[in-house]
């Protein structure tokens, strides 16, 4: 299995590239796009699909570059503020395979309406996740913002309680993988280091 980090440097934005037996995907991809197909067709991998947590407002998606640059399938959450016309819509519950590996979605509202993060299995010790795509909802050290919605803020605060609640339920062993780092206005109390071995556990 391929894992890599990709960061922006500048926005503290982090993207993935993960693969497995011929197969690719990328979460939340930066504009740059060229940096994931030299490293997917470096590691003898394609990419097929392409994964967005949310709309972003600190950096301009990537994804429809990277589709057209690749031909891979687009996935963003249900309700956007604004039609999201090159990607299809993912669900609660949708499952993707990615060689021996699969993405489960997982609807994350709070941070955004759009909000999905996508648990990472592997098929060889289906049971639990080893990883969480948490986007913006989650953090190390910290948890998304909820002001984007002033009108709504106790309605948007108890949908991040539960969608972080729904991201705790994979259990310890799942790594967090979120969409920024310290520096990102995103957060204010993030942590260092870039993931955290563990959902339960600061």
């Amino acid at each position: 299995m391929l894992l890599e980090k990709i960061k922006t440097p500048g926005l503290s934005h982090l993207s993935y590239l993960v693969g497995s037996s011929g197969q690719a995907a990328v979460i939340d991809p930066r504009r740059d796009c060229a940096i994931y197909v030299e490293k997917a067709r470096a590691a003898g991998l394609e990419i097929t699909h392409i994964f967005e947590t949310h709309r972003n407002e600190d950096l301009v998606s990537g994804a429809p570059i990277l589709a057209a640059m690749t031909g891979a399938i687009v996935l963003h959450g249900p309700n956007p503020e604004q039609p999201v016309v090159y990607a299809e819509t993912a669900r609660n519950g949708d499952c993707f395979s990615i060689g021996q590996l699969e993405i489960r979605v997982l609807e994350t509202p709070g941070h955004t309406d759009d909000h999905l993060a996508y648990a990472l299995f592997d098929t060889a010790y289906p049971d639990k996740a080893v990883g969480v795509f948490t986007g913006d909802a989650l953090f190390v050290g910290d948890v998304g913002r909820t002001d984007f919605y002033p009108e709504r803020r106790r309605e948007v605060a108890g949908l991040l309680y539960d969608s972080l609640q729904d991201i705790l339920a994979l259990g310890d062993q799942a790594i967090i993988y979120p969409a920024h780092g310290a520096g990102s206005v995103c957060g204010s109390g993030m942590a260092e280091r870039e993931f955290l071995p563990s959902v339960t556990k600061e």
